[in-house]
Formats: structure tokens, sequence, C-alpha cells
């Protein structure tokens, strides 16, 4: 992979065969086109999530668009195994701009916005956040693009939750220190600025699928309390 580093890596949703035309869309057909200067003939990287990673050859680059032509198969994909569930709610810009990213980075596979009763940022811009998901996920070389839920009240979402237990941060609590396991799936909750109000710690302290958690004496921002929890699953991984 080392000898293909630096070539540019796209997410496409077509099948990924050789012998195949794939036209990428306007917004990749702009970037290869206008600021990598690509042309005719040039090569890409190209993955889907489901086929592996592929070389392509670049056809037809003009302003009506670019057409990949898929050569050759450089990585299998991967089996998938483990989903990690990232129960959040929305942050201002910034700061959420640096969860989704940091978190694609870290393994999340589901990212699930919940609104809360002090949750900062209530009107999400799906198309701009899956943008965000995807270029997270073609930068950082994973085989696979993250699913972005719609959002939805923290009640409904704990109702309706069927994805094993959830760990939830709970700041100042007395709860166990944050473990790791080697589950096929995992599952955090991060409250909001500010935390959670009483009536909804009440129900997450009662609720069978939630486990409250400590990450320690230190009292993070939400998307630092995430990234503590995501990374400590990777250094276990890694182990």
């Amino acid at each position: 992979m080392e000898l293909y580093g630096k070539l540019s890596r796209l997410y496409v949703t077509a099948d990924l065969k050789a012998g195949t035309g794939i036209a990428v869309d306007d917004k990749q057909a702009h970037y290869l086109r206008n600021v990598l200067r690509k042309e005719t003939g040039d090569t890409v990287r190209l993955f889907n999530g489901r086929d592996g990673e592929w070389l392509a050859a670049l056809q037809d680059v003009s302003k009506k668009g670019v057409l990949a032509a898929p050569k050759e198969q450089i990585r299998k994909q991967p089996a998938n195994t483990r989903s990690i569930h990232l129960l959040f709610a929305p942050l201002k810009k910034d700061r959420l701009d640096m969860l989704i990213e940091k978190s694609v980075e870290l393994g999340v596979t589901h990212f699930h916005p919940v609104i809360t009763a002090r949750t900062e940022n209530r009107n999400l811009n799906h198309d701009r956040i899956t943008a965000q998901i995807i270029e997270a996920a073609e930068q950082c070389e994973r085989m696979d693009v993250p699913a972005l839920l719609p959002e939805a009240p923290l009640k409904q979402k704990l109702s309706q939750w069927k994805d094993g237990p959830i760990q939830w941060a709970y700041e100042r609590s007395d709860a166990a220190l944050l473990t790791t396991s080697d589950s096929k799936t995992a599952a955090f909750l991060i409250g909001p600025a500010g935390g959670f109000d009483e009536n909804e710690a009440e129900m997450l302290a009662s609720h069978e699928s939630v486990k409250s958690i400590s990450l320690g004496e230190t009292i993070y921002r939400a998307e630092t309390a995430a990234l503590v929890c995501l990374a400590s699953l990777q250094i276990k991984s890694q182990k």
C-alpha cells in the first residue's frame, strides 16, 4: 500500500470491478479537475465499503464530468469485526466538526445524534455531516464509511435500542472506571455541554441497557469525553 499512498482516494457508491466505468459525483469531479488538476489517464484509488480498494484510471476528464475505470484491486474488503456506536448530543459547529472527524478516525461505525434538554445544536445539516464523514474516511484510509442515523429524542432512542449495552460517561459520579472488552458491539453515550438534566440522569440510571461509567476525576468537554472512550477501544485492540 505504501506504493499507492500518495494517490488520491475517493469513496463511491457504485460496484467496483474491472472493465466498468464509474461517473464520479459533481463535487468529486470538480475536486479532481480544478483542485488536483488531474488529467485523463491519471490514476486514483476508489473504495465503496463492499468491494475492497481499487486502482482506477481517469477517463474523459472534462467540464461535463469525470469517468473512472477500475483496473486492479489493491486491498481486499476486511470482515466487519466490530460495530462501534456513538450516541451524542449535537454540539456547536466547530466542536461538532472535530467530534465527527476524529470519531471516524477512531473507528465509529454508527453515529446516533440524540436530542436532550441541553442540546446546543438541534438543526443538523445531514448532507454536510455526511460529507465530513466520507472525507474523514477517505483521508484516514478506512475501508468503510460510518452510518449517520437520524436525530431522535434521547427517550425515543433508548426505547428503540437493540444494539447491546450502552456505556454512559457520567461525570461527577461514583461509577466504575471505563473498561473495554472484546465484544463485537460497543456503544457510548456522551451528554451535551452542561450534562444531562436531573430527569434524564434518573432515566438513564434506571434503564436496563445503560451502564454508567467514569472517565476519572477530570471533567472533559463533551467531544473530548467521546474521544477518550473511543481511543480506549483502539488501545485495547492493539494490545
